[in-house]
């Protein structure tokens, strides 16, 4: 058919929808779909495309988004199913070409369709991130230099540390506080935390070469 796809404003409101078309734009490109919907507020045309003979048998199909002042020309390739009045004598052969049309379009329909949102678990993927968020910002220490914010790095992949003020907290209990030396270690008496952190910040200051 080469009738214009539409005249008027209210048309492209009452019929589109399912006319298939081919469009060519100012770029002189063409498109040839069906016609999914028309937004009136961003102008645009949305149609779906079968571009390859592997989304016929797939039902996959590509979506583009059309804006109407870059449409050159458009053309209507068929009428849209729902606007078909004429009569027809069904027989076994119209039957089941039309049961394939239906299914046709129920798979688009299914393609088509939004997905279900689990919104449970969206919020515990959510508070999950912003947990590991918020632990990975308590190991920055504030206000301290490059150097104690490598040592405490290294003893971390070791021992449980934590940051309090300027001063690193091992193991709940043992405190080393700046410059961050053996000698600067500090926790309860008779207490083996201590002289196993001071080994482990002895070994990570080797390695670190400070």
């Amino acid at each position: 058919m080469e009738d214009k796809f539409y005249k008027t404003n209210e048309d492209k409101f009452s019929w589109i929808v399912g006319l298939k078309v081919r469009i060519k734009t100012t770029s002189d490109e063409q498109f040839e779909g069906e016609v999914f919907n028309y937004d009136p507020i961003t102008a645009c045309i949305i149609i779906l495309s079968d571009e390859s003979t592997a989304a016929v048998v797939t039902q996959k199909r590509t979506v583009r988004i059309i804006l109407e002042s870059s449409i050159k020309e458009i053309k209507s390739l068929s009428l849209p199913t729902s606007i078909t009045t004429t009569p027809t004598i069904t027989s076994p052969t119209t039957n089941k070409q039309n049961n394939h049309n239906n299914h046709h379009q129920n798979n688009i329909s299914n393609d088509l369709s939004l997905p279900s949102l689990n919104v449970q678990l969206i919020i515990k993927k959510q508070d999950e991130v912003i947990r590991k968020a918020t632990q990975k910002a308590m190991k920055i220490g504030v206000g301290v230099t490059p150097e104690a914010q490598e040592i405490f790095n290294s003893i971390s992949k070791t021992l449980p540390c934590d940051w309090s003020g300027e001063n690193i907290i091992v193991l709940n209990e043992v405190k080393i506080s700046s410059p961050y030396n053996i000698e600067n270690c500090t926790g309860p008496e008779n207490s083996k935390s201590i002289e196993r952190v001071k080994k482990v910040l002895e070994a990570e200051r080797k390695k670190l070469k400070i």
